[in-house]
């Protein structure tokens, strides 16, 4: 049928748009060139760390820092080697667990006692046992301005952790490479408990997100500062550690560390600058020495000692803060490896995945839905899978990228809205084009506003049927030259035509030198009875009235029957292909057009049935006729003679 097949073409065109859509979308998520994407999808992650919010940082890791007041009490920066060894002393004695240094030693002291305060240093370091400095990895092709202590040892890195090279991809490709690495002093290196690169990794758009646990130099791995001391702290060795490039890190059965095809790991920030706690240096020193600091202030903690004076210290944005020290970051990469709590980034499988579904659900929703419930379904769907998104972001720590499905989603909506509205619009305008053959404007216009798909569907309803029938046309048009008859023909259609649309009546159907019309439908009315009959009757006022028109025509004694009956009935468009009748059926369709010809029978002009009647009793001066065998109802019946119509709708 007509409407299935349109249906289902309008499904097929929906499904070719949606996944145009999907593929449009699908190169713009993956196409190697385009970072535009990225960056958006990076800030969307920004936002989802405000809607999370700050959550509680790892109780383990303090950050004892040299801020302004303890430089402007212990003297000014930057300070004797051996400062620091009182530092580490201290914090030993305070039952520090591990002491990390964000701060560089790669250069022996100039000062006046620079010698002995490096010994100093070396030895606290080495008494110690606790103690991990930093490094600093230099980018491929970019040398460091001083060399003294370039180059770390490959001991001194992890050439037994096994670097794995499956699925068929380089590994050495698959991770950070570091062209060179600015270590601490020699002596140094070889008494701190550890040692790693303490670089972060810029986003793209000027925000740090990712670290670099592992990165490699002339093919061996080499740790970072954090993924020593809790390497360290959770009793993993260098052969209990495997990388699996463009997967994770695993550190023995401790920990599994996911990184991204590019070797990043991306930091699962606590919060904001101060989220967690800083304790000024000079509250561990004090005057002479002595703690200023709560008995047990640091025991059983992991200690960052970093510089964080106006002026001196790093400032990396994050995605809290476009002010923050870089040796925050350090305690957040620490804190998230010691509490195994990762943020996972869905592989790009997965959000092709996502966005082919995306694509499936709109296509789903807008193929079923009339328009208003397609953008609620859409809008429905838009906020449901963000609402995903944020909920595993705080959650579960899952990255889910939002732009790219949100990119489909949208994309779909307008898309498929605009098909679908065109489409509807198409159907209105095919819907109004048939329809004006058959009903005046004004109900046009209603109907097609209302609802077309109705008159597709088929609808069963209450009508009133009218069957009007010229009599002794077919004796006297045998007597007439054919363009004479036809032109009479056509006169009484007119006026016919003229008639029933004046009442706001379907014409129907001309039947050879007959019409069929009805009442209440395609739009309802109340009073469709009363119009049917006032229709008929006006019809036959005006045919009396233009008696001098037929006898121009040809035809003096001009005179029409009219059957009329009330009753239920399905109306719609009924046909196949192109040649669909907007039509009514059913047993009182029949039952008017057997009335009708009773007329000449009863020498009546206007017979209406006993339901017909009831409705418009009031309104109209009647004869009833009783006992009438009607052919094809089994049941003699009495029918009603119209005389008048007593009550008039206008």
């Amino acid at each position: 049928m007509r409407e299935g097949g349109s249906t289902q073409r309008a499904a097929w065109r929906m499904m070719r748009l949606s996944a145009a859509v999907v593929a449009a979308s699908l190169v713009l998520r993956f196409w190697p060139a385009i970072t535009l994407l990225d960056r958006v999808e990076l800030r969307t992650l920004d936002w989802r760390f405000a809607h999370r919010g700050t959550r509680r940082p790892c109780p383990d890791v303090v950050i004892l820092a040299v801020d302004d007041d303890s430089i402007g009490e212990l003297g000014r920066w930057p300070w004797r080697r051996d400062r620091f060894a009182r530092v580490i002393r201290a914090l030993k004695k305070a039952g520090a667990r591990a002491i990390v240094f964000d701060i560089f030693f790669a250069e022996p002291d100039t000062s006046g006692e620079g010698q002995k305060a490096d010994a100093e240093l070396v030895a606290a370091t080495r008494e110690a046992g606790n103690v991990y400095h930093a490094a600093f990895g230099h980018p491929l092709g970019q040398r460091p301005e001083q060399t003294p202590a370039t180059g770390l040892d490959q001991k001194k890195g992890w050439p037994e952790a096994r670097l794995l090279r499956g699925r068929g991809f380089n590994a050495v490709a698959e991770l950070h490479e570091l062209g060179a690495v600015t270590t601490p002093m020699p002596a140094l290196l070889k008494a701190a408990a550890g040692v790693g690169f303490v670089n972060v990794v810029d986003s793209g758009d000027g925000v740090f997100r990712h670290t670099f646990p592992i990165a490699l130099r002339k093919a061996v791995p080499y740790p970072s500062l954090a993924l020593v001391v809790c390497a360290d702290l959770l009793g993993v060795s260098q052969e209990q550690v495997s990388i699996e490039p463009g997967r994770c890190v695993r550190l023995g059965d401790k920990r599994v560390i996911p990184i991204d095809r590019s070797g990043r790991m991306l930091v699962d920030f606590a919060g904001g600058a101060q989220t967690y706690p800083h304790v000024p240096v000079r509250d561990l020193l004090g005057a002479g020495g002595a703690s200023g600091l709560p008995a047990g202030g640091f025991e059983d903690k992991i200690v960052l000692v970093a510089v964080t004076a106006q002026g001196l210290y790093d400032l990396r944005a994050c995605p809290f803060s476009t002010v923050y020290n870089g040796a925050e970051t350090q305690a957040n990469i620490i804190g998230d490896i010691l509490e195994g709590r990762f943020l996972r980034r869905a592989p790009g499988e997965v959000v092709a995945l996502v966005m082919v579904m995306a694509g499936v659900i709109m296509w789903f929703g807008f193929w079923r839905l009339r328009p208003l419930g397609a953008v609620v379904y859409a809008a429905a769907a838009v906020i449901a899978y963000n609402w995903l998104c944020v909920w595993l972001f705080g959650a579960r720590g899952y990255v889910l990228d939002m732009v790219a499905p949100n990119m489909v989603l949208l994309g779909c909506t307008l898309g498929l809205l605009a098909l679908r509205l065109m489409g509807e619009e198409s159907e209105r305008e095919r819907v109004r084009e048939t329809l004006a053959k058959f009903v005046p404007p004004e109900i046009v216009d209603r109907v097609v506003e209302e609802e077309p798909e109705a008159l597709l569907r088929g609808q069963r309803r209450v009508l009133t049927v009218m069957f009007a029938d010229l009599r002794g046309y077919t004796t006297t048009s045998g007597q007439m030259r054919p363009e004479e008859a036809v032109e009479l023909l056509n006169r009484f259609f007119l006026l016919a035509h003229e008639v029933i649309w004046e009442f706001e009546g379907t014409l129907d159907k001309y039947i050879g030198d007959g019409l069929m019309a009805f009442f209440n439908a395609p739009a309802e009315q109340k009073d469709h009875a009363l119009r049917a009959v006032q229709t008929a009757v006006v019809m036959q006022e005006r045919i009396h009235a233009n008696r001098g028109e037929w006898e121009f025509l040809g035809m003096p004694d001009l005179a029409a029957g009219v059957g009329i009956s009330t009753g239920e009935a399905v109306v719609g468009y009924i046909g196949t292909g192109e040649r669909m009748q907007y039509t009514a059926i059913g047993p009182h369709v029949n039952l008017a057009a057997r009335l009708e010809p009773i007329n000449k029978d009863l020498g009546t002009e206007i017979l209406i049935s006993q339901p017909t009647y009831d409705l418009v009793a009031e309104a109209v001066e009647t004869r009833p006729h009783a006992g009438i065998e009607v052919r094809g109802f089994p049941e003699p019946m009495t029918v009603y003679e119209v005389l008048d119509v007593t009550r008039p709708i206008r």
